[in-house]
């Protein structure tokens, strides 16, 4: 697996200084609101990174975004001063700009070789033969807007629209002018002193929006709390807790799993908390060992990530985290899903993408309606005509 321990010929800069007109890193949701002031210092490496805002050199606050196949010289973080990620007055409830045409030929080869891929590893993961558990299959839309689109605007959207959920912005350092956007639903990994906290969510169902509140989720804990969802659960929390377990004394979860509702689905979830050994534990590290988890990639992790790797488009950082560490060893970090793209270069693009896990007992019809319902986030943000009567619920 990639990441980890700094490593010679990384690609961080940390002499070079950017003084941004627009924000280049933005967080803020229920828990945490996180952005950067000052003139900026860039790192590539997230254990660079890491390193020199314990040295306090520069600032105080180091954020950003590790993509989902990460390594050494992929990351895109920014050390500053600590801000608010709350969306400028200007931003809030803005419109994100004009229509949005989708790139038809794109979205359908994007659909083609989604089916093609779940139809490949079903086989796979039914056969006694195969290793493989559990694949993340994940496919994306590109639309074009008609008119400009500021992403700072965009982002004060997203933050109107899914008050429940943390909000997120990152530009990109080696294409300055893209940046990720979204809506996580998901805590990765809370430091604070010598406890580390998080809340792997695994096993999804879109909501029925046409069923009153409680009915729909009484009908979600009937369907998710069966074998299937809660095999697929448990892929992911034996993870998490294996490589939490060599940092850890002692390490904390319910016996079941939780419900839990967010923007367009249902999720299970399991809260984990976890005592280290040593509170000065470098956060590389713990990223390095626990991701990509069976959250966005499979198990086992190596023949899921071939897999995705060589039969998907690239992911960059959707299922990747985003997040910041600061001065203390402390850190948030977020996943970075039901989030987009947008290519703010000349005539611009947006992106979007989003997965599920595919495991022995999946079909594809289901499977395929829970990207589209995940999708459908961003869609809104968007202003994009969602599926008739999908609402957001925060």
């Amino acid at each position: 697996m990639k990441g980890g321990p700094t490593q010679a010929g990384s690609r961080s800069t940390p002499d070079r200084h950017l003084r941004e007109e627009r924000p280049s890193f933005l967080l803020h949701g229920p828990s945490s609101s996180v952005g950067l002031t000052g003139t900026l210092t860039r790192f590539t490496d997230l254990s660079e990174a890491e390193d020199a805002v314990r040295k306090g050199a520069h600032g105080n606050l180091v954020a950003g975004a590790v993509p989902f196949d990460h390594g050494p010289g992929t990351s895109s973080f920014f050390l500053g001063r600590r801000g608010t990620g709350r969306p400028a007055r200007s931003a809030r409830g803005a419109r994100s700009g004009g229509h949005f045409l989708p790139d038809v030929g794109f979205n359908d080869a994007e659909t083609a070789n989604y089916i093609r891929l779940v139809e490949r590893v079903l086989p796979m993961l039914r056969s006694p033969e195969s290793a493989l558990e559990k694949i993340v299959v994940a496919r994306a839309e590109r639309y074009f807007p008609t008119e400009s689109v500021d992403p700072t605007q965009l982002y004060g959207r997203i933050v109107d629209m899914f008050p429940g959920v943390h909000s997120y912005l990152v530009e990109h350092l080696e294409k300055p002018g893209v940046y990720t956007l979204g809506a996580s639903p998901e805590l990765f990994m809370r430091k604070t002193g010598d406890v580390v906290t998080m809340t792997p969510l695994a096993g999804t169902i879109p909501r029925n929006p046409l069923l009153p509140a409680v009915e729909d989720e009484e009908r979600a804990r009937a369907e998710l709390f069966t074998a299937k969802y809660l095999a697929e659960h448990r892929h992911l929390v034996d993870f998490m807790l294996k490589g939490l377990a060599p940092f850890c004394t002692g390490l904390d979860r319910p016996d079941e799993p939780e419900l839990l509702g967010v923007p367009g689905v249902w999720h299970l979830g399991t809260p984990i908390r976890g005592r280290l050994v040593d509170s000065g534990v470098r956060v590389a590290d713990l990223v390095s060992a626990l991701h990509p988890s069976p959250a966005v990639c499979g198990v086992p992790q190596a023949e899921s990530l071939h897999l995705i790797t060589k039969n998907e488009s690239t992911r960059g950082y959707y299922g990747g985290l985003v997040g910041w560490a600061d001065a203390y060893g402390d850190c948030a970090f977020y996943m970075a899903l039901r989030g987009l793209d947008f290519d703010s270069r000349e005539h611009g693009s947006l992106s979007l993408r989003a997965g599920g896990g595919v495991v022995a007992g999946s079909r594809l019809d289901i499977e395929f309606a829970e990207t589209t319902a995940k999708l459908t986030t961003m869609r809104l943000a968007l202003g994009v005509e969602p599926s008739p009567g999908v609402r957001p619920r925060a």
